[in-house]
C-alpha cells in the first residue's frame, strides 16, 4: 500500500488558498516554527489534521478515505434487538430479588441487637 502523507495534502490546499505558515500559525494560536516542522513532517495528529480542515475547509479525512482500498466499515450494534419490555421486567425481578434478600438481612441484624 501507497504511503500517504497528509502534510502534502495540506501544503496542497494552503498553496491553492494562498495561505502562509504564518497565517495558519496565527489562526491556530501556534509558534510559525511548529508549523513548518508539521509541514516538512510525513505524519500529522489527527486533531491537527482536524484542526487544518476546519481553517482551510476542505475534508482531508474524505480524501484520506477515497485513498483506502477498503470497504465501508461494518458498525455492529452494541445491544442485541430485545423488546425493552422484557428487559425491563427482567431488570424488576432483579430489583424485586435484591429488595426481598436486603430485607431478610436487615430482620436479622435488627433481631440481633
Amino acid at each position: 500500500m501507497e504511503k500517504i502523507n497528509p502534510t502534502i495534502l495540506v501544503s496542497r490546499e494552503m498553496q491553492k488558498r494562498y495561505i502562509t505558515a504564518a497565517a495558519v500559525a496565527r489562526k491556530l494560536n501556534l509558534n510559525p516554527s511548529s508549523v513548518k516542522t508539521m509541514l516538512h513532517s510525513d505524519t500529522m495528529q489527527v486533531q491537527r489534521l482536524l484542526d487544518m480542515s476546519n481553517l482551510l475547509q476542505y475534508n482531508f479525512f474524505r480524501e484520506i478515505a477515497a485513498l483506502l482500498h477498503f470497504t465501508e466499515p461494518v458498525i455492529e450494534k452494541e445491544t442485541p434487538d430485545v423488546d425493552p419490555t422484557i428487559a425491563l421486567n427482567e431488570r424488576i425481578k432483579e430489583l424485586e430479588i435484591e429488595v426481598k434478600i436486603l430485607r431478610q438481612t436487615l430482620k436479622e441484624v435488627v433481631g440481633k441487637e
